[in-house]
């Protein structure tokens, strides 16, 4: 008797963009289900994500697929039945605890979060504007006595806007918070510290184990934090905030970082060669198409694109004739 070939890996953007949809058409709106639909039809993977669902999920296992669809675009899922079932695409039941762990546990579990490569905007209960850069996550926890915005991961471009209650807006990180004083800026999670840049107003940045150590931030300047101690305010880099325009901007760069930060904006791997780490980069880019962009740098710089695969790449030095 053959047996049956196993089922093919569920990548974890196709995994985010799954559970993007259980959440999306749980409005019901017909527009956002046609959208769903040519989603579904796009890529065969898209299709096996969502009888993935079907099959992990109990209620769900004795039932046709076309039904299955039919019933996970019901109205009335909840997020955290939708981000229990997307970590069981990836992960499988037995993985589920582990996965809890994790960055893309932690990313789906958000209030709202983006994908690697999207930006959204998203306007609070009081006004304030929220945008999301790329692989960025945040949870709202708004109250009586206070606004606050926890950054998981990622990036975030906050415009504030005044409460009638004179609630202070915060932003917390796994380092410490920053005060909002009517101001728009950037803060972003990295590693093992915070960098925040302020466009507009004034911040306060408060190390978590370091209260005495705030810091002040005014427009154009930018700073740095960990959990213990907060850096001397500098002056803020130019095209700090681009990439809400959709634009990386380099100015004398190193390739490698300039290759990080490409990086953030497609799935896969991006290298740079240590035959290539001396070139530096600078011009303005648009984040909408990497693909083109690496293209661009072999016109302006000594370097070829080596592809592996479409997920692993490699930028190194051009080979001499």
């Amino acid at each position: 008797m053959p047996t049956e070939p196993p089922s093919p890996h569920i990548p974890p953007h196709v995994a985010r963009a799954a559970v993007r949809w259980l959440l999306e058409l749980d409005g019901g709106s017909e527009g956002a289900r046609r959208q769903w639909q040519a989603w579904l039809a796009a890529d065969p993977l898209h299709a096996r994500a969502w009888q993935r669902i079907a099959e992990v999920d109990g209620q769900l296992r004795s039932v046709s697929t076309p039904l299955a669809l039919q019933t996970l675009a019901a109205p009335g899922l909840a997020r955290r039945h939708a981000v229990r079932l997307a970590v069981l695409l990836t992960a499988g039941a037995g993985g589920l605890l582990a996965a809890r762990q994790t960055d893309t546990w932690q990313q789906m579990a958000a209030d709202h979060s983006t994908a690697t490569g999207e930006r959204r905007e998203t306007v609070l209960a009081d006004g304030t504007r929220l945008l999301l850069n790329t692989a960025s996550a945040v949870d709202v926890r708004y109250t009586a006595a206070e606004r606050l915005i926890v950054l998981r991961a990622g990036e975030i471009l906050v415009r504030s806007a005044p409460d009638a209650a004179r609630r202070p807006l915060r932003v917390r990180t796994a380092e410490g918070t920053v005060r909002a004083i009517g101001t728009r800026f950037t803060v972003r999670q990295h590693g093992a510290h915070t960098t925040v840049a302020v466009l507009e107003g004034v911040v306060e940045l408060t190390p978590a184990q370091a209260p005495h150590a705030a810091q002040r931030l005014s427009a154009g300047e930018q700073g740095r934090f960990t959990a213990t101690a907060a850096s001397p305010p500098a002056r803020l880099q130019d095209g700090t905030a681009a990439w809400a325009d959709g634009m990386l901007v380099a100015d004398g760069m190193p390739l490698p970082d300039f290759l990080a930060e490409l990086g953030r904006h497609r799935p896969g791997v991006l290298r740079c060669a240590p035959d290539a780490a001396e070139l530096r980069v600078s011009g303005t880019y648009p984040l909408a198409n990497t693909d083109r962009v690496l293209a661009a740098l072999t016109l302006s710089l000594p370097v070829q694109v080596r592809s592996r695969t479409r997920w692993w790449v490699v930028v190194e030095r051009q080979e001499s004739l």
